[in-house]
């Protein structure tokens, strides 16, 4: 539970069949990509009361998401990700968001984060319009 703080759980650890999470005027930060979870699935319950509740999902798991927000957002970004396997465990996640937030973003742990892929775009030339011999932008 954030009570007017930040609670982060990151690296590795075992996500329980059922955990419970809280954040009044707080933040809560919850990384996946490392987590250990029993064949048959977990639960997350949230609830968020003027807070932030973030919460990270590697492509390997599969998630339902569904939430009641009042005056808040409850969101799950999946964006271009290919579906995992139909056997792979379900992370179940539910709850309430009044005048807070709830994302849940599915990754792709090994993919190159934005810093390194903007690093290998400057390498391979420059974004466009500012490479090398364009003299609008000198």
């Amino acid at each position: 539970m954030a009570l007017l703080s930040t609670v982060t759980r990151r690296g590795r650890w075992e996500l329980p069949r059922t955990l419970r999470v809280a954040a009044f005027m707080g933040h809560v930060k919850l990384d996946l990509t490392q987590v250990a979870i029993a064949p048959d699935g977990s639960s997350i319950e949230v609830l968020s009361i003027l807070g932030e509740v973030d919460i990270v999902v590697p492509r390997s798991l599969r998630v339902e998401c569904s939430g009641n927000p009042i005056v808040a957002e409850f969101d799950l970004k999946a964006k271009g990700m290919a579906p995992p396997s139909p056997a792979a465990p379900l992370v179940r996640i539910s709850g309430s968001a009044v005048g807070g937030v709830v994302r849940v973003r599915v990754v792709d742990p090994s993919a190159p984060r934005w810093w390194a892929a903007w690093l290998e775009r400057r390498r391979a030339g420059g974004r466009p319009g500012h490479g090398a011999g364009d003299a609008s932008g000198a």
